[in-house]
């Protein structure tokens, strides 16, 4: 007793009919970029960190933030978001190096 799909036969596969939309192929060189942005993103993580602790002892010291420091910090944590944006596909712009760098103006 034969149970056969009437959909697919044995010796070319399933058939493909008029209707059926053909699924885009896999993005390889998407995941490939993803994968090395998620490792610069995980360090640009961590130059973030560090920044905003020394961003914290000037302000202790100085007693108000200092406009340039405040700037970079914030290019720091704009680049960390772009590169988490495209990692999880939220975006299709590529961040630095093969985008633009992020300025930190305040938007």
């Amino acid at each position: 007793m034969s149970n056969t799909d009437a959909g697919y036969t044995p010796s070319n596969g399933p058939e493909q009919t008029s209707g059926e939309t053909q699924r885009a192929p896999f993005p390889v060189a998407r995941l490939l970029l993803s994968i090395l942005f998620a490792f610069i993103g995980w360090f640009a993580f961590q130059v973030a960190i560090v920044v905003s602790i020394i961003h914290w002892i000037l302000i202790a010291v100085n007693r108000e933030p200092h406009p340039e420091f405040r700037q970079f910090v914030r290019a720091v944590v704009q680049y960390v978001w772009q590169v988490l944006g495209y990692v999880a596909w939220m975006h299709d712009d590529k961040p630095f190096p093969f985008g633009p760098l992020p300025k930190g103006d305040a938007s």
